[in-house]
């Protein structure tokens, strides 16, 4: 038989609502991606299955997630599957972010450099930006930060 425990209660260690010697019973890794969801399922270290519903908010890294049972998860953050995208023109820049943009994508834009997601929904822009001598594109890992509110829902 599954049992799913349902959390009913974020805090977080940063703010000092939970202390940091308070008894963690277990951990679970999550994507910024799942990090965002206001509805979310996952399974923890141990193996529980747990079903958050966050109104108002996301999850953040440190976060604990208390259970109906008193159970308590730590959150940690994983690292993602990134694309790092540098430029030498700021023609092609210009135009990858808004064709980046137009997929709805969260997007991290620096100084001649934009940071995303790998995401099926950008394989083509990626594709064609490989192609380009313009653009060095580097596949990796790494702890996504979007710009601003960059993930959003209309």
């Amino acid at each position: 038989m599954l049992i799913i425990k349902k959390v009913i209660e974020i805090k977080t260690k940063r703010s000092g609502q939970v202390s940091e010697q308070a008894n963690i019973d277990d951990q679970v890794q999550l994507s910024w991606f799942d990090m965002q969801k206001p509805n979310l399922s996952a399974v923890s270290n141990k193996g529980i299955n747990f079903i958050v519903k966050a109104k108002f908010t996301h999850l953040h890294d440190q976060d604990i997630l208390t259970c109906e049972d008193g159970y308590l998860i730590e959150v940690t953050r994983a690292k993602d599957e990134i694309y790092q995208l540098e430029f030498i023109d700021a023609l092609t820049f210009a135009k990858a972010a808004y064709e980046i943009g137009n997929r709805h994508q969260p997007i991290c834009i620096t100084t001649n450099k934009i940071t995303v997601l790998v995401d099926i929904a950008l394989e083509d822009i990626i594709s064609a930006l490989q192609k380009n001598k313009q653009v060095t594109v580097l596949k990796d890992t790494g702890y996504f930060k979007p710009n601003g509110k960059s993930h959003h829902s209309h």
